[in-house]
């Protein structure tokens, strides 16, 4: 029988391994009969691929979007009896193929998954679950014996034969990943719809079939496992929605009533012997199931509001069908399920990763004159968040219902009113040779390479005299990727290899030149005057030593980037200009100081470079990309206010900021602000004990506020967000002094 073996890639961060794929593929005792690689919409990648995968046949995708269509793509492709699936990073034994086919000379074998083992970036941590081995594409302990029937194989090392496909179509479009999302279940969804159909087939678990699963460090922390838990979770509702929980979760719950306790009862034998890792064993196990069944209640919640149906699997004649047949080719690339109605290019924005339409839409309005209705295109009745402006800056957002013409000239009557108070104006232009000069640091670990693009377009295209940009490179190791070369000389791109955003913010200041530094990320663009803005206000008040100004969302496309508004109130809640010390008095704010949120935001700051050197720079145990996940930003202006300086709000500073799209980015931002912010307040009273009786004091008054606002929707009609929103904080928050122990420990180490 013919062989094919397809390797579905999307990203070049990961060519080393696709190169180590292919290169495994083709040192094998039985080599396949051909080696297809599908890239998934990814132009640089595809002609890289094709230049320099010689002997391979190297597809662009042609399916939706997403794992799942670029498998199709590959089955549609090829030519092979057999078809093996091997994932981009990971590499095969040289007896892989050999192994994993032999079963499949029985006619009733209709596909077999072989054995995945974790290539770990250095030591095998003896923290890590053996039981969620799962997490990282790998096989896992309570998995059952050599040659028995399982379920379903693991995607990362499989095989089926043709006819699988051609009986009941191929992968759903709907369930598996699209780029670094950490949905999957498409090949779980597949066998379980085969076998159904055809129980008296089956799939096996060959151990003897191994391949080696590249495990990157960025996957080995608590946030990518709880946020990996969940999409497991909202992965497993899609597929028990199509197939019924029986199927759907047969696996899942052995897997919950037998491993799950070995490996709790496993830890605490170890409790004497290595106390750290056995806890962290323990506690993960604990959060990790509880992260997964909390997936599947929302992801069932979320299917049952926009189900999933299959098409085109219940003609009796399709076993029949020839594996060129344009029959097959058209239900694999249309996608064998589908959500009830939506199109092909939408999947990405639906059902499992809940990225369903937001409910309210982002609109402007100026009150400057009232002459008439405004019309933006709205339908009557529809859901308006409204950025009220005044000579062309924001003065206050709320939320109404849109006119049968869109905003009537009542309603703006009524916001002109309501902002008549609000302050926007400060006085005559100040000439340009009287401005100081900045230096605009961006740290990056170039995820979103699109995104930092036109963060820096938009700082090269500000109006302001004396500035130049520092992009900090904090890929700890050395990308295959590099960030572009900008023409522009006002640009340096510098590298940090310690990681953390305090380290690049760091090494930021360090290549800086101007007397003041602004501080912005790479998700994020910023106004044309959002540098003049900044630098006027420090020209006439120059005792301020610290500046924010106003972050607003760039779009709210999806329920989770309205979330963020609705629960966080956003990242700015005032729009007037304001200054607070200790000079000047506590303001009538019973938390000041220790609640400098209201002060600025990471993305829109600026410092003066003298006083970031009096501080001694950026906490480097805090920030995102350590396992404080954030607080760095709040813990320097609080020590400059501590000590004695200035900080201020600048509202017409603006930037605007791309929320978190996902669901499940947005309960891991949650849980990171949490984590972030008491790790901030155990960094001061370590650093400063003296701080610990006025924190202490606070406690209660900080609890009750954050409950009033986190119970109450900020500007809308009703609480739209996850009722899991406020839980996932609270952890946070109860993780962070943990956490600040940790990246302490780490600190040291390397140190």
């Amino acid at each position: 029988m013919k062989t094919s073996v397809i390797i579905c890639a999307y990203t070049l961060d990961r060519w080393a391994d696709l190169v180590a794929a292919v290169n495994s593929c083709r040192d094998q005792s039985l080599l396949p009969d051909e080696i297809v690689v599908v890239i998934d919409y990814n132009d640089e990648l595809l002609e890289r691929a094709r230049v320099e995968l010689p002997g391979t046949t190297v597809l662009s995708n042609v399916a939706a979007k997403g794992l799942s269509g670029a498998r199709n793509t590959g089955v549609v492709s090829s030519s092979g009896d057999l078809i093996a699936f091997l994932d981009d990073d990971a590499w095969a034994d040289s007896r892989w193929l050999e192994h994993l086919i032999a079963p499949m000379q029985d006619p009733l074998i209709a596909g077999v998954g072989g054995w995945v083992v974790p290539s770990w970036p250095s030591s095998q941590p003896d923290w890590f679950p053996k039981t969620f081995y799962w997490v990282l594409g790998s096989s896992y302990e309570g998995l059952p014996s050599d040659g028995s029937q399982i379920r379903n194989p693991i995607g990362a090392n499989m095989a089926f034969r043709r006819e699988v496909f051609t009986a009941v179509g191929g992968f759903t479009d709907g369930i598996g990943r699209i780029g670094r999302n950490s949905l999957g279940c498409e090949e779980t969804e597949l066998a379980i719809r085969f076998t159904n159909r055809f129980p008296a087939s089956s799939f096996l678990l060959c151990r003897d079939a191994v391949v080696f699963h590249r495990v990157p460090q960025s996957r080995l922390t608590w946030s990518y496992f709880l946020r990996r838990c969940w999409a497991e979770g909202l992965s497993k509702a899609a597929v028990s929605s199509l197939v019924g929980s029986s199927n759907g979760l047969a696996s899942e719950r052995r897997h919950l009533s037998s491993a799950i306790p070995h490996e709790l009862l496993d830890s605490l034998r170890g409790l004497r012997r290595s106390p750290g890792a056995s806890t962290t064993r323990m506690a993960l196990t604990i959060l990790g199931s509880c992260s997964a069944v909390a997936g599947l209640i929302r992801g069932t919640w979320s299917v049952r509001r926009n189900p999933i149906r299959s098409i085109g699997l219940d003609d009796k004649s399709s076993l029949d069908l020839a594996p060129s047949d344009s029959t097959l080719e058209q239900l694999l690339l249309n996608g064998a399920t589908r959500p009830v109605g939506t199109d092909r290019e939408d999947l990405a924005n639906q059902v499992v990763d809940n990225l369903d339409a937001s409910p309210v839409r982002l609109v402007q309005a100026s009150i400057d004159e009232v002459p008439g209705t405004t019309d933006l295109g709205l339908i009557a009745g529809e859901r308006v968040m409204i950025e009220v402006l005044r000579h062309g800056h924001v003065v206050g957002v709320v939320e109404r219902r849109a006119d049968q013409d869109g905003i009537s000239a009542s309603m703006l009557d009524e916001l002109a009113q309501q902002f008549a108070s609000v302050q926007t104006s400060r006085g005559p232009r100040v000439v340009d040779d009287l401005l100081p000069r900045f230096t605009v640091v961006v740290p990056t670990i170039y995820r979103r390479k699109s995104q930092l693009v036109e963060t820096i377009e938009s700082l090269l295209d500000m109006d302001y005299p004396t500035f130049d940009i520092v992009i900090v490179d904090n890929r700890s190791v050395g990308p295959d990727h590099p960030i572009p070369a900008f023409e522009d000389a006002k640009v340096r791109v510098v590298s940090e290899p310690i990681p953390g955003i305090s380290a690049a913010r760091n090494r930021g200041v360090a290549e800086s030149t101007g007397e003041y530094v602004a501080f912005t990320d790479d998700d994020v663009v910023v106004d044309r005057l959002w540098l003049r803005e900044l630098g006027t206000r420090l020209i006439t008040e120059p005792d301020i030593d610290a500046i924010g100004g106003m972050v607003r969302p760039r779009e709210i496309e999806t329920k989770p980037q309205y979330w963020f508004e609705e629960y966080f109130g956003g990242f700015s809640k005032i729009f007037e200009a304001e200054s607070w010390s200790l000079q000047a008095g506590p303001p009538d704010d019973p938390m000041f100081p220790y609640a400098p949120g209201k002060f600025a935001a990471g993305c829109n700051m600026a410092i003066r470079r003298a006083t970031i050197e009096a501080v001694g720079g950026f906490d480097e145990r805090l920030g995102t990309g350590t396992p404080t996940k954030g607080g760095e930003d709040l813990a320097m202006l609080l020590r400059i206010v501590l000590e004695g300086g200035k900080v201020a709000f600048e509202p017409q500073a603006l930037v605007r900021h791309s929320h978190r799209r996902s669901e499940a980015d947005f309960m891991t931002q949650v849980f990171g602000y949490g984590t972030g912010l008491t790790a901030m307040y155990t960094a001061l009273i370590v650093n400063d004990p003296g701080q610990l009786v006025s924190i202490v004091r606070r406690i209660p008054t900080g609890l009750k506020i954050l409950m009033e606002r986190r119970n109450s929707g900020t500007r809308g009609e009703v609480v739209s967000y996850p009722k899991a929103t406020q839980r996932h904080e609270i952890l946070g928050m109860l993780y962070g002094p943990i956490a600040y122990a940790r990246s302490s420990l780490k600190s040291r180490s390397r140190s």
